[in-house]
């Protein structure tokens, strides 16, 4: 069975589809986690009023593709303006979500999702594009896991393709 991952070959296309849903949701799930932390220690950092919740909602935000970290930061600056944050303070806010946005964009996301998942950013981007304009948000948030199953039906379709 390894061996024909390794390979990329689909043998059963809904075994494949469950094992690379999995993946996403495990993916997504440790890359929450991760940005948590960061923005909890950044935010902490800066004394922000109510950090921990602050990061909480921040790092669960991330689970939707795109807006998840402008949410987040939203979150933080209002928080940040009404706890009366002195500007050097905010500004260490606003570095913090900058640089968890590079380690989530340029790291995490595709180490975590991107290689192992065979899904190439240009795709991902059309994707969402066609999600949200067809299927509105829901559409948005489906789109990446979608085009993960469609990636394994097509590669199952074209080795059997390949094999006639």
């Amino acid at each position: 069975m390894n061996e024909l991952r390794r390979t990329g070959r689909v043998d059963n296309p809904f075994r494949e589809s469950a094992r690379v849903l999995g993946l996403y949701v495990k993916a997504q799930v440790i890359i929450a986690c991760v940005v948590t932390v960061l923005y909890a220690i950044g935010f902490a950092i800066a004394h922000m009023p109510f950090w921990y919740v602050v990061a909480v909602i921040a790092g669960a935000c991330t689970v939707i593709p795109r807006i998840g970290s402008l949410i987040g930061l939203a979150l933080a600056a209002v928080v940040s303006y009404f706890g009366g944050l002195s500007l050097t303070n905010f500004l260490i806010v606003f570095a913090t979500w900058v640089v968890v946005q590079g380690v989530e964009g340029f790291y995490l996301t595709p180490k975590l999702l991107g290689r192992p998942l065979g899904l190439r950013p240009l795709l991902v981007f059309i994707a969402l594009l066609a999600g949200s304009f067809f299927f509105g948000p829901i559409g948005f948030l489906l789109a990446v896991p979608a085009l993960a199953v469609a990636g394994v039906f097509w590669r199952y379709f074209r080795d059997r393709a390949v094999d006639r």
